[in-house]
């Protein structure tokens, strides 16, 4: 009896532990739940919009040159200074004539000796026909010669006057060859005054120095007049337009992701691109798009050449179902979303309308609330169980 039942027990055993094996095997082959993330559908505004670095300008940009050559003295402003319109901003004498060599000298001298001597003849003829001149009036005053007489001797005198004011000037101009440098007179002080009130930008030339005409001296511009511009590739900025809204961002401390950005609008978008080479060495075609600020400049902004953020909204729709961008998956030619029911994943054709950085507009069957999967792995498909991470 007793070897009856161990023999039961160790049939029960082996039973057991197949039973135990066959079950583990059962659970090994069922397909596990797949862990994925989730977003909810909701409803808002998506703005679709490009964005690319801007810089600063001030419209009005005025260069203060040397009006003559000369010597600079030393610039007295600073950059960032407030300067108003007619106000001294440099000073500068005017260059003096160089030394002659010795024969440019000689002959110099002889052209003054020259000139001295056509100037005393000069005087001479003009002498002579005021004299003849007084004569035949008092003669034509008594009727004792014609009129004739009368206006030939005034037309001489002159006639000669004219040729003394000419031999003296030719002997001033005769003289100046001979004056020493430093010793024409030329050296009066030019004062360069603002041409309108503004900002001093730069300062080319600080220290006293020696420049010639058109030398650059002072910069100035207006800081009333700041506008915006941004360099696109050609294939974004054929899709912008004039009059369309924009935004200034990442200009400062409230200008970043966003929060703090200036409304502006498209003023202009320059039909001419060029190329230029990106920090990867590839060569891109941009052209220039000119913004206008919207409203009050700040005042940190009121300057030249400033690094800011363009953003150009291209389209906008408020209160549509959208979809975070992370949900959409490729399929072929077209785009699904895994919409989670009842533990499970649900495939769901959509059509695609615009985006912005975060969500993107879509035509469905999807709605508010509904719970998607973001990133879905390959995984997962249509009917797959899912394991919901929050």
């Amino acid at each position: 009896m007793k070897h009856f039942i161990d023999m039961i027990r160790e049939r029960w055993v082996y039973a057991l532990g197949i039973a135990v094996l066959v079950l583990l095997g059962v659970f090994a082959l069922v397909p596990q739940p797949v862990a994925v993330e989730v977003a909810v559908v909701d409803r808002g505004t998506v703005r679709a919009s490009l964005l690319d670095e801007g810089r600063t300008r001030m419209r009005e940009v005025y260069v203060v040159s040397a009006p003559v050559s000369g010597r600079l003295l030393r610039v007295a402003v600073e950059p960032g200074d407030r300067v108003q319109k007619g106000e001294p901003l440099a000073r500068m004498t005017r260059g003096a004539s160089g030394f002659l060599d010795p024969r440019s000298d000689a002959e110099a001298r002889a052209m003054v000796a020259a000139a001295e001597a056509r100037e005393r003849a000069a005087v001479a003829e003009r002498e002579l026909a005021e004299i003849e001149e007084a004569r035949i009036q008092k003669l034509a005053e008594a009727r004792l010669i014609a009129d004739a007489d009368r206006d030939t001797a005034r037309v001489r005198l002159r006639a000669a006057r004219a040729a003394e004011a000419a031999a003296s000037a030719e002997l001033r101009r005769a003289r100046s060859m001979l004056l020493a440098a430093g010793q024409d007179g030329s050296l009066g002080t030019v004062s360069l005054r603002a041409p309108a009130s503004g900002t001093v930008l730069s300062v080319p030339q600080e220290s006293e120095t020696v420049i010639a005409a058109g030398t650059p001296v002072v910069i100035l511009g207006d800081p009333s007049r700041v506008d915006v511009v941004a360099d696109f590739l050609s294939q974004d900025a054929v899709r912008m337009k004039p009059g369309d809204r924009a935004f200034i961002e990442n200009w400062g401390e409230r200008g970043v992701s966003g929060e703090g950005a200036i409304a502006a609008v498209v003023e202009r978008v320059e039909p001419v691109a060029r190329t230029k080479v990106s920090a990867l060495g590839i060569e891109e075609q941009r052209t220039r798009v000119i913004l206008n600020f919207s409203s009050d400049i700040p005042a940190a902004l009121r300057a030249h050449d400033f690094r800011v953020d363009a953003r150009v909204v291209l389209g906008e729709r408020a209160d549509v179902v959208r979809v975070p961008l992370g949900a959409l998956a490729r399929e072929g030619i077209g785009w699904v979303v895994y919409r989670v029911r009842s533990g499970r994943a649900e495939k769901v054709l959509v059509t695609l309308g615009i985006q912005d950085q975060a969500y993107r507009v879509v035509e469905s069957e999807l709605h508010v609330g509904d719970i998607v999967v973001l990133f879905p792995p390959a995984t997962v498909s249509n009917g797959v169980r899912l394991r919901v991470d929050f």
